[in-house]
């Protein structure tokens, strides 16, 4: 029985081949776009992390919710902390660490920049994960003293080392240290994951217990696993009580937790990954649902149209005693059918999709490597198909079966008429993806414009012919202040005289998103407030002469730092406006007097700076210092930042000139300043993009949707529209009711679209960078863009309406 379906049902797919050619192509565009999002999603959010049990495994924080701007939320812990943790907490069955630091590795041929991770020596065993070749670090390698060994990425491994097997055993030297690689991790392998510049090269810590450092270093990242049969929740009991503890403990100016001001918070390490892109994602996933539904209610238009043709055969079925079952299975296996070959069709549209996914997306998704086409996305689109097809298959049966089997047949010559519940039904049914697609268009709406506004941020500086890169020195060749400093003053000197530079500079950190230092500062007359601010900067930056002018950093009030802040010299400092006003409310900064701690000098603030965005272009700026080169700390790291007419050009002089003074200094992360701002905006760009394409689809198939209701209206009324125009009804009359119709179809669905967005968008809102979920505009605007679309697709039926020959007409009636 199945098999004599199946035969039937391809005939009869067959014998109408456009509508079977538009429904396949609806749903291949349905069922791709969510095969593909849904295997993002799935990769994203879904699975679980590539490690042992990954469930077990939790982020731990400390916070500090009293700091300005809302508090540090989610920050590190120092690691006298992690050793008292580890110590003190019963929930856990381990507790490891790491610290994300960046390295050169040399050793074999040219130098070559990496991102490193310092981790303790349980993380590997603890994420259970095995080497592609040799070993990983043991708690062994972690002892204080002992010879450092090394573990590679994949991906290291490939381009530093052309993938060679024997690496293993051989010695390296990361900025200048010696250390032995001992493995190899597989090309899956991402720790920690969700990085933008994800690490490749793993030392062991080294913590020495007897010498772990301040209390108030906080640069230590936390994860652990609890142990069996311990839920999150206990342990999050446990972390409160500890700190309750710790809080009645406590002594004055001493840097132990505390209930208020520096308390302990934990989260799923899955969770952690995936929160900053969470609704992003589930946003995608709804949008793609949408079309799917648009996609599926036109496919059940055009099937319910064919059905139509065909009810003197279900009534001459039925008069021969054919039972409702077997109709409803014959109907069924063609609506599978038809989703089976979209399905397939869509699959195929996915991987485009994905292709253009990954183009579109540079780091702005975590796990992004292991999105793909697997078995569980195969099994999602086998079962979405399946159920497509059944809805497809009942819809017109059941539609059709209830009608008077004797009228039917008496019909003449097999000329069918519609009735006009089936005629209601499709419309009700257009009203419903008009309404969909209207949510859609407003959601992208919204996205579009608040990436517009995004872009439109003024970052406070002017990136146009800026170049920038990273420089790196071997901290075993650099161990004191003052040969670091000498060597990126001889540096800076050296790139601002090449000839085409107009100006250049070196700065340890660069906007707009950088790491927060959260440093605590002396402010000379500072008085605490309750409710005020605290004795806390957001970011320090060491820069050299020329900064500012390289940047386009304007001057507010003072002098910029120049060669007179050097060694030796009255200690100087910029601050931006944000601190200016923070703590010099109301009076000029200029002469106040700050210091980075108790041994450092009483600094003078000799200039006020316009505020860049180095939060993020989304976010206020914060509090931020800037320290002259030739006056404070200098670390093994820094940017060099250059203007010139065509700056690319100047590149391998530059690498000369770098490689004359420091050849193990390879540059790294060399950009246009113009893309590092881009990069900042990648996420929000991304989802604009995805809503915009998912919404204009969405779109043209609701055009499509009307157009065919009214198409299949037009045929089914020729003769009604024919007597009309005997009895003295012009073109322009016929024109008018056809269009009127269509409105009305529109004006349903724009309504209907508008109160469900007014229900859905808001969920939106913290997606939205300065732009209301109820933003009147983007509402008006949308439902205008598709009452203007459904006109227009209304337009052709009405013509054709319009042109009907009433002889004609009422010849064939």
């Amino acid at each position: 029985m199945l098999l004599q379906n199946l035969r039937y049902a391809l005939r009869q797919l067959g014998r109408s081949g456009s509508v079977t050619a538009a429904a396949i192509l609806c749903l291949a565009l349905g069922i791709g776009a969510t095969t593909a999002i849904f295997s993002v999603v799935d990769a994203v959010l879904l699975k679980g992390l590539p490690y042992s049990d990954s469930a077990r495994l939790v982020r731990i924080f400390t916070e500090f919710p009293t700091f300005p701007n809302g508090g540090l939320r989610h920050f590190w812990v120092s690691a006298p902390e992690l050793l008292d943790l580890r110590r003190d907490l019963k929930s856990w069955q381990q507790i490891e660490g790491w610290v994300i630091g960046s390295a050169t590795i040399s050793g074999n041929g040219e130098p070559v920049r990496a991102t490193q991770g310092y981790v303790t020596g349980g993380m590997f065993p603890m994420l259970g994960v095995q080497p592609l070749l040799g070993r990983f670090v043991t708690p062994q390698d972690d002892a204080p003293g002992t010879a450092t060994v090394a573990v590679l990425s994949y991906g290291l491994w490939q381009r530093a080392y052309g993938g060679d097997p024997g690496i293993l055993g051989r010695d390296v030297r990361a900025d200048g240290a010696p250390c032995r690689v001992v493995g190899v991790m597989p090309a899956s392998f991402e720790f920690p994951p969700g990085e933008v510049n994800p690490v490749e090269f793993w030392v062991p810590a080294q913590l020495d217990p007897g010498r772990p450092g301040g209390r108030g270093s906080h640069s230590w990242s936390l994860l652990g696993r609890l142990k069996p049969g311990a839920s999150v929740g206990a342990a999050a009991d446990e972390l409160k009580q500890y700190v309750a503890q710790a809080t009645q403990n406590a002594t004055p100016n001493s840097h132990n937790f505390h209930i208020k001001n520096h308390t302990l918070v934990l989260n799923g390490f899955q969770d952690e990954v995936v929160k900053n892109v969470r609704l992003a994602m589930l946003v995608l996933l709804g949008a793609v649902v949408f079309v799917l539904l648009i996609s599926s209610v036109n496919v059940a238009n055009l099937l319910l149209a064919r059905a139509e043709s065909r009810r003197r055969e279900i009534a001459v079925r039925k008069a021969i005693g054919a039972s409702l079952s077997s109709l409803l299975g014959q109907f069924i296996t063609e609506g599978v059918v038809l989703s089976s070959v979209g399905a397939m069709a869509g699959i195929a549209l996915a991987y485009g999709i994905l292709r253009m996914i990954v183009r579109a997306n540079p780091g702005s998704l975590p796990r992004a490597s292991e999105i793909g086409i697997d078995g569980r996305v195969l099994l999602f689109t086998t079962a979405i198909s399946v159920l497509t097809g059944i809805v497809f298959g009942l819809a017109p049966i059941m539609h059709l079966v209830g009608q008077n089997l004797h009228e039917t047949l008496k019909a003449a010559g097999g000329r069918t008429i519609g009735g006009s519940g089936s005629h209601r039904f499709r419309r009700a049914l257009v009203v419903v993806e008009l309404a969909l697609a209207l949510v859609l268009l407003i959601g992208s709406g919204l996205m579009v414009k608040a990436f517009w506004r995004l872009q439109a941020v003024n970052a406070g500086l002017n990136p146009t012919n800026v170049l920038t890169a990273r420089i790196s020195l071997p901290d075993a060749g650099y161990p004191k202040q003052e040969d670091r400093r000498s060597l990126w003053l001889r540096l800076y000197a050296s790139v601002k005289g090449l000839p085409g530079v107009q100006s250049a500079a070196l700065v340890s950190g660069l906007p707009p998103a950088r790491p927060i230092n959260a440093n605590d500062t002396m402010i000379e007359g500072f008085v605490r407030r309750e409710g005020g601010p605290i004795q806390n900067i957001d970011y320090w930056n060491t820069v050299s002469p020329g900064y500012f002018e390289t940047m386009g950093i304007r001057m507010v009030e003072g002098r910029l730092l120049d060669e007179r802040d050097g060694q030796g010299a009255p200690g100087a400092v910029i601050v931006n406006q944000t601190m200016a006003r923070i703590f010099w409310p109301n009076q000029s900064a200029l002469g106040k007097r700050v210091r980075a701690d108790s041994k450092d000098e009483w600094r003078t603030v000799v200039g006020v700076v316009e505020d860049t965005r180095n939060a993020g272009l989304d976010r206020p700026p914060g509090t931020e210092l800037y320290f002259p080169l030739g006056q404070s700390f200098v670390g093994t790291s820094d940017y060099l930042v250059f203007r010139a007419d065509r700056a690319s050009s100047l590149l391998p002089a530059i690498r000369r000139q770098v490689a004359e003074l420091e050849p193990a200094a390879p540059l790294s992360n060399v950009r246009p300043m113009a893309e590092v701002l881009d990069a900042a905006r990648a996420r929000p760009r991304f989802l604009s993009v995805m809503l915009s394409s998912f919404s204009t689809v969405a779109l043209i198939l609701a055009a499509v949707g009307i157009y065919g209701v009214l198409a299949f209206s037009v045929a089914q009324r020729t003769s009604e529209i024919g007597i009309r125009m005997a009895m003295g009804a012009g073109a322009s009359d016929v024109l008018k009711l056809i269009l009127r119709e269509g409105a009305m179809v529109g004006l349903a669905g724009t309504a209907l679209g508008a109160v469900g967005a007014l229900l859905l968008v808001r969920l939106m809102q913290g997606l939205l960078f300065g732009v209301s979920s109820f933003d009147a505009a983007t509402f008006a605007a949308m439902a205008s863009l598709l009452i203007v679309v459904t006109l227009l697709a209304c337009y052709l039926p009405a013509r054709r309406a319009s042109a009907v020959d009433p002889l004609i007409a009422l010849r064939d009636e």
